[in-house]
């Protein structure tokens, strides 16, 4: 009898401690797998959603790339249409984004993002937005573009495509890389009327740089025209404005605009402007020309034609390998 009791509390003991064991080691699992929830119908109902719900922490050095993209593709998902990046926090990029279609990725105006690596960091999708807050790119390896929008999305009046209101900084001191870059580069791209305004780029090889370039296979053609640069700034970049194209078909880089533009020289720059193309208009100021180690600052190519651009520059610091282009400058 003694001996069957012995038998039954070891039999108890034991299976008491493995209940104990295995409720130990699935808290352990559990506690470091990153929660992610599903927003609230409270939450979804102010028309947003934000990147914290899906696992990312503006407060601390890990990545938040997986996080935010998962909130942006149940923004898209659920027809809620917007992504919130909030207060003083910091967000870090160790891969690209894509913002889809009729997605707005929103921070407050002193949010943060740090890019750390060599990606492709904002692709805009037809219809996405990318408004406030800073983007600063940390690594000096980086070598590709902040924001990218692709001529595949053929984005056109009826659509509504918009950066606003933020800082691109390159703070790395590589000086390479590029801020924003508009490219239609297959038979059938286009680019047209996006609205691009109350930007502030920094310290890149390229600020902006705009590319209608291929074959012109089949008939089809490529063109980047009719966009609008409203309040930009581009500080100690090596070459700020760049457009590259044709004056027509196939590849067309036309009627652009550029208003009140503030383009701060400093030793890195080789160029202010270079612009292809026709009837792109750029009227705005140039600080410090100075101190640039090159002497000419703008540039038209030869495959530019009737754009006019006025600026403060004397008329020395301009070449103009072009056609029928007007260039007003002065003190």
């Amino acid at each position: 009898m003694n001996r069957n009791k012995t038998v039954w509390i070891f039999l108890l003991t034991a299976m008491t401690f493995m209940i104990i064991f295995s409720f130990v080691l699935w808290s352990k699992v559990n506690s470091q797998a990153s929660p992610i929830t599903v927003p609230s119908d409270d939450l979804q109902a102010d028309g947003f959603v934000t990147a914290e719900q899906f696992g990312a922490n503006g407060e601390d050095a890990n990545d938040d790339s997986e996080a935010i993209q998962r909130a942006i593709d149940y923004s898209a998902e659920v027809g809620i249409g917007k992504v919130r990046l909030t207060g003083n926090n910091t967000y870090y990029l160790a891969q690209g984004l894509i913002i889809k279609e009729k997605v707005e990725l929103k921070m407050d105006q002193n949010t943060r993002i740090f890019i750390e690596g060599n990606f492709r960091a904002f692709e805009l999708k037809r219809n996405a937005s990318l408004s406030n807050g800073t983007i600063e790119v940390t690594s000096p390896k980086f070598r590709s573009e902040v924001i990218y929008l692709d001529g595949q999305e053929q984005n056109w009046s009826t659509e509504r495509t918009r950066v606003n209101n933020v800082t691109i900084f390159n703070s790395s001191g590589s000086h390479l890389g590029t801020a924003m870059f508009f490219f239609a580069g297959k038979p059938g791209d286009y680019i047209s009327f996006v609205n691009v305004s109350d930007v502030n780029i920094i310290g890149f090889y390229q600020g902006i740089k705009m590319e209608a370039s291929q074959s012109g296979a089949n008939n089809q053609y490529t063109w980047i025209n009719g966009n609008r640069f409203i309040n930009i700034t581009l500080d100690d970049c090596v070459r700020c404005i760049e457009l590259i194209g044709e004056v027509s078909v196939p590849n067309e880089t036309s009627g652009n605009q550029f208003s009140e533009l503030q383009i701060q020289i400093s030793k890195v720059t080789e160029k202010a402007i270079i612009l292809s193309g026709s009837s792109n208009q750029i009227n705005g100021m140039i600080w410090d020309a100075h101190l640039a180690l090159q002497e000419s600052l703008i540039e038209f190519t030869p495959q530019s034609y009737g754009n006019n651009v006025n600026l403060n520059l004397l008329d020395d610091r301009v070449i103009n390998n072009g056609r029928s282009n007007i260039y007003n400058g002065g003190p």
